[in-house]
């Protein structure tokens, strides 16, 4: 049978969420029979293993699939999800998120009437407790819904790099060999890239369809764990990310997809705890490179703050950083997350 939408939920012991993921599904408007389910076990050692296998002894259209080792990161499980799919369309949630009931419906709707490759859509963030955020990510009156045409900044920063806020070909997907890079942060943004390149049409849709919960307390999620790994894994995702664009000769695109992960990289350095000073100095060294590229294309930074400690990463001036992270981190403090969030903008571009 072909599903309209195959949806892949890569799971590491989220036990505490699974349901709720997992039921958001169930409840699509556009039926949940066109809908074919793939739960990917990435090695959970909770009670995740048993809520799959209870989902799919009472609906045919879930299936599951066992990894017997944790990957850490969930580009391994999708790729693993990818190879089963069935569906014309092809989505992705992380387990500890879920979508809204329409989601699906609207999704579906707007790449197939619009007759495009790829949808990428508005989404809301919540705290770890469920509490949604009272504005979306992206202003509703400012960013309409429509074809992205002009592949500038304002394309990147609706063009999220998350997978979850999509619905992509699956065509396009198999007959590219598009895939997640494997056990490192970013990889998500790696395969949205390539995806990207592959296609001839892109559309946005304003609809908030995810809820994205940002745990950063607690049991912390990877992509929150922000110590000496998760960077050089980002910093391996982006090299990887820069050859796709310079290898399809599309480096006018690459700058804007540049512009806007640079100053969320710096500020997650700015930010995390979870680094000595003489591991911050080798991080320096390893991504030397993506901070020179701001040179390079001409990025200018929203704060002045982060444009002087951008100037001093570059410069490798050791002490100078450290000092500047620690005032701005100190400042951070008394902001709410969504103002951190929105800050994570570039202003403008020169070139």
């Amino acid at each position: 049978m072909e599903y309209k939408i195959s949806i892949v939920i890569p799971v590491y012991n989220t036990e505490k969420y699974l349901n709720e993921c997992i039921d958001s599904v169930i409840n699509q408007t556009i039926g949940f029979h066109n809908i074919q389910l793939i739960l990917v076990n990435d090695g959970s050692t909770d009670g995740s293993k048993q809520i799959i296998d209870d989902y799919c002894k009472k609906y045919n259209n879930v299936e599951a699939y066992h990894l017997e080792k944790c990957h850490s990161i969930g580009g391994f499980a999708r790729n693993e999800g990818i190879k089963h799919t069935k569906g014309q369309y092809l989505m992705f949630i992380d387990s500890d998120d879920y979508i809204d009931p329409k989601a699906c419906e609207l999704m579906y709707n707007a790449i197939a009437q619009n007759k495009v490759d790829v949808v990428t859509a508005n989404y809301k963030c919540m705290n770890e407790d469920g509490k949604i955020w009272d504005k979306p990510i992206f202003d509703t009156e400012k960013c309409k819904s429509g074809e992205l045409k002009e592949v500038n900044q304002e394309f990147f920063y609706l063009y999220c790099p998350s997978v979850c806020l999509k619905i992509f070909n699956n065509d396009l997907i198999r007959k590219n060999n598009v895939k997640f890079l494997g056990k490192v942060p970013a990889e998500d943004a790696y395969f949205s890239c390539n995806a990207l390149l592959k296609s001839k049409k892109v559309y946005y849709l304003s609809d908030v369809i995810y809820y994205y919960r940002r745990r950063n307390t607690g049991d912390v999620s990877t992509s929150w764990m922000r110590n000496k790994k998760y960077f050089l894994g980002v910093n391996f995702a982006f090299k990887n990310i820069y050859e796709l664009f310079k290898k399809a000769d599309k480096l006018e695109y690459y700058k804007y997809f540049y512009a806007k992960n640079l100053v969320s990289l710096i500020y997650k350095f700015v930010d995390t705890k979870l680094l000595t000073k003489e591991e911050r100095i080798e991080l320096i060294e390893e991504l030397n490179w993506f901070f020179a590229q701001s040179e390079t294309f001409g990025v200018v930074l929203a704060q002045n703050s982060i444009e002087i400690l951008l100037k001093h990463l570059i410069e490798k001036n050791y002490d100078e950083v450290i000092m500047i992270c620690e005032i701005i981190s100190e400042m951070r403090t008394f902001m709410t997350e969504y103002q951190k969030e929105m800050m994570t903008k570039p202003r403008k571009i020169i070139v």
